[in-house]
């Protein structure tokens, strides 16, 4: 596989020639652009016998150069401060166990730090930065926490070919939502990603990867590999029609002590019209014996519901699998402001080592964003039947950008 990962890289490198830039050093750095953001957010949890309540403040400076003979970089440091303190709700650290979980740690923290080489159509990254493949099933930053999750190592993206995007990475840390502040957060890791992603079919694409993951977290559950498959597409017609259409095997690798091989599936489908979107669609994650298919690496809180009833250490999948089926209704009531409603069914995948029927989630969401400012509202409600906990959420959150 290494040898596949190199030769792949080395043909992306076969692109690039030495061309002078047009700014002088000290001209990249002053005119390098610079934004500082902010987001306060309000999160209320009730659960069983549990509860919690944060209001957050997270603090965002940017640093972004301009090119400098084909060189760029970035900085970026993330404040995350709890008003007035951190002692309602539970963060993972803090030892505040009668409390429920709030995944929003204070601390200060360089969040991303990285250096670029772009040429021909060929961009090549280099520190610590964000991904997002896909829709964030399996690595993305889960920009819904205050802290985002982040990723050490070396990524290249290429657009050479006529419809083509390619997509390789090398990784060697991963720091999830709890930043520098969990223990067990930020890890070593070595995993290697292809990503390729024709675009020449009407109104669609097709994306084939293969990701091979090596980590200590978790009892070696993290080590994997997984091949896939994803055909999606939008027909801009009246009605307009969007779908996605979705299938992974994942085995386990490395010193992963499970023995398994699960299947992964999605079926999404939506129509809109008249600024009214209805949707509707199932994902599985399997299992296949003690193991299952797991994403550590995903935005989790973008799936399987929004009060987290399913992360399981990161792993985003449970003994005897998942499947979540659901249906949606959003209204966009202009291009500044959106509603969304969405109900999930979940049940264990298998019959013989799941739980059966777990229970269902319903929640609402508003939003907007008018220049720089923005802002969100967000309730979830989950209803246990054989596995989680009963549990509301509810959220409100504004931000501005300078």
């Amino acid at each position: 596989m290494k040898r596949t990962f190199l030769l792949g890289l080395s043909y992306l490198l076969s692109f690039s020639v030495s061309i002078a830039g047009e700014l002088s050093f000290e001209d990249a750095i002053k005119g390098g652009e610079a934004e500082l953001s902010l987001r306060a957010r309000y999160e209320d949890v009730k659960a069983v016998k549990k509860g919690a309540q944060a209001l957050t403040l997270r603090t965002r400076l940017t640093f972004e150069t301009k090119q400098y003979n084909l060189l760029s970089a970035l900085v970026e440091f993330d404040d995350i401060t709890a008003i007035p303190n951190d002692d309602n709700y539970y963060t993972g650290e803090n030892n505040q166990f009668d409390d429920a979980v709030i995944q929003d740690p204070e601390g200060t923290e360089l969040n991303r730090i990285w250096i670029a080489y772009d040429i021909a159509n060929t961009e090549l990254k280099y520190g610590r930065q964000n991904l997002s493949y896909d829709n964030e099933r399996f690595f993305g930053k889960d920009a819904w926490r205050q802290n985002e999750q982040t990723f050490t190592g070396l990524s290249i993206f290429n657009e050479s070919l006529n419809y083509l995007r390619i997509r390789l990475a090398q990784l060697n840390q991963v720091e999830g939502v709890e930043g520098e502040a969990g223990s067990t957060w930020k890890r070593d890791l070595n995993a290697q990603l292809v990503n390729v992603e024709y675009r020449g079919f009407l109104n669609s694409k097709l994306v084939l990867y293969g990701y091979w993951l090596d980590s200590s977290y978790a009892n070696n559950q993290e080590d994997t590999v997984t091949y896939g498959a994803r055909f999606s597409g939008r027909i801009k017609n009246s009605p307009e029609l969007d779908y996605a259409l979705e299938y992974a095997n994942q085995n386990d690798a490395g010193r992963n002590a499970l023995n398994y091989s699960a299947d992964y599936y999605l079926i999404d489908f939506g129509i809109a019209y008249n600024k009214i979107r209805i949707g509707f669609g199932q994902e599985v994650l399997e299992a296949s014996g003690q193991g299952y298919f797991v994403t550590p690496m995903a935005s989790l809180h973008n799936f399987q519901g929004w009060t987290d009833q399913f992360q399981n250490q990161g792993l985003g999948n449970i003994l005897g699998g998942l499947q979540d089926r659901y249906l949606s209704i959003g209204f966009s009531c202009s291009e500044f402001f959106q509603v969304k409603g969405i109900y999930h069914q979940f049940k264990s995948e298998s019959q013989r080592s799941g739980f059966g029927g777990l229970g269902t989630e319903w929640g609402v969401e508003a939003g907007g964003e008018v220049n720089e400012y923005s802002f969100n509202l967000k309730y979830a409600e989950y209803k246990r039947d054989n596995f989680g906990i009963d549990t509301e959420k509810f959220w409100f959150s504004v931000g501005v950008k300078f």
